[in-house]
């Protein structure tokens, strides 16, 4: 899984650093957001899958004279978002490609759990040997308090 710094989702997004710095402390985010260590002291990065589930990325702007054809521009625009996109569906792919490793490592413990509890079950049970009298032939506490 990807994590970026503040700074760079902040560029990612078009957005302020202080508005990725308050979704990372909703209760939330918890599970999304890291404690770094850097250079210059600790830094936090946010899962890049869930900070573009919040925010989506910020669309390429390219900059073109009056003059320009619309359908240009918006072709160039429409490939920039689609490289964005790209990029997304990409991380996307390898989160579900490590998704579905953890499922099949689960289904093997799982059935190796469920082999050592057949195992288990065929054991005989403990046996619970009640002492019925004192090797002298006095009765227990309880015997003498119930009268058995």
């Amino acid at each position: 899984m990807n994590y970026i710094t503040l700074k760079e989702a902040a560029t990612a997004t078009g957005l302020n650093e202080m508005t990725i710095r308050r979704l990372c402390k909703k209760p939330e985010s918890k599970p999304y957001v890291r404690l770094k260590e850097g250079k210059n002291g600790s830094l936090y990065t946010i899962q890049t899958n869930y900070l573009f589930d919040k925010y989506p990325p910020k669309k390429i702007v390219n900059d073109r004279s009056e003059n320009s054809i619309n359908t240009r521009v918006n072709d160039e625009s429409t490939q920039g978002t689609t490289e964005v996109y790209t990029s997304v569906l990409a991380v996307k792919d390898e989160l579900i490609q490590v998704l579905k490793d953890e499922i099949a490592y689960l289904r093997e413990e799982n059935k190796g759990l469920r082999e050592e509890n057949k195992e288990l079950k065929l054991l005989p049970a403990p046996q619970t040997v009640m002492q019925e009298s004192n090797n002298d032939g006095q009765k227990t506490f309880w015997q003498r308090i119930w009268g058995k």
